[in-house]
């Protein structure tokens, strides 16, 4: 008869190399559960527009959704805000029997969009999920902060129905903002010897480059460009002239241009 060896299975002994494997398992194991590229959308409308968020982070299921609910919840804030200030401002044009004109609420919300933009980076970066790289955009105000995967976020200038200026197309934004301002068709004059038809502005923050992008657009046409060289502005200015449309950039405008 063969004797029995009783004895309790002890299983894989947890020291030496069998620890290292099990460990490795257990990273491998977790890391299956993740978003393997790590790029997260969100997207919706607030404060009178649209918005995008694109950011990078090792985030499960759970922590996309609470990071989800924590951006709604600062969009929220900011519509009281801005729902607060555009009462004011009609109860003060109340007082004179007027309504604010519409340029006037266009100019307010290009302010709360930039402000908005802003809000959102700065609670994102001081989050406890804080993205690796991300781009926020309100209203069509951009702004990113680090190095996507592919190696900078690229934008374009361009607007429908301008000409393409050569080598110009894109940028790449990092830890910066761009924004793109166009004339209003009902606010350019009918007969011009030339007319400010677009700038755009990269600056630190939003709000620094819509108020230089704001400078620009109500500055004479051709008084533009030398204001933004004054003030030492990454801008690109279109004009419209009798001989045709122009196209400028600063200087500073150009280590963001693509090659």
């Amino acid at each position: 008869m063969i004797p029995l060896a009783y004895g309790r299975l002890t299983g894989l002994a947890l020291h030496g190399p069998a620890r290292l494997l099990l460990s490795l398992f257990l990273v491998v194991a977790l890391s299956a559960c993740r978003d393997p590229s790590n790029e997260h959308f969100y997207q919706g409308t607030a404060l009178g527009t649209g918005y995008h968020i694109t950011l990078y982070a090792d985030l499960d299921a759970e922590q996309a959704l609470e990071l989800e609910a924590g951006i709604q919840g600062e969009l929220a804030s900011l519509e009281r805000q801005r729902s607060g200030f555009l009462h004011a401002v009609d109860a003060a044009f109340g007082w004179l029997w007027l309504s604010p004109a519409a340029s006037l609420n266009r100019e307010m919300d290009r302010l709360v969009h930039a402000l908005a933009v802003d809000r959102l980076m700065l609670w994102l970066d001081a989050h406890r999920f804080a993205p690796s790289a991300m781009l926020v955009e309100v209203g069509g105000v951009v702004r990113g902060q680090g190095v996507p995967p592919m190696g900078g976020w690229r934008l374009s200038l361009e607007q429908a129905g301008l000409p393409d200026p050569d080598g110009a197309h894109r940028l790449r934004l990092e830890n910066a903002a761009l924004v793109r301002r166009y004339a209003q068709q009902d606010g350019m004059p009918l007969v011009s010897l030339s007319t400010l038809l677009a700038v755009s502005v990269v600056a630190p923050s939003a709000s620094e480059a819509m108020e230089q992008a704001n400078r620009l657009m109500h500055a004479k046409p051709e008084e533009a460009l030398a204001l933004a060289v004054a003030m030492d502005s990454a801008a690109r200015v279109i004009v419209k002239t009798p001989q045709g449309v122009e196209i400028h950039h600063t200087a500073a405008l150009e280590p963001w241009l693509e090659p």
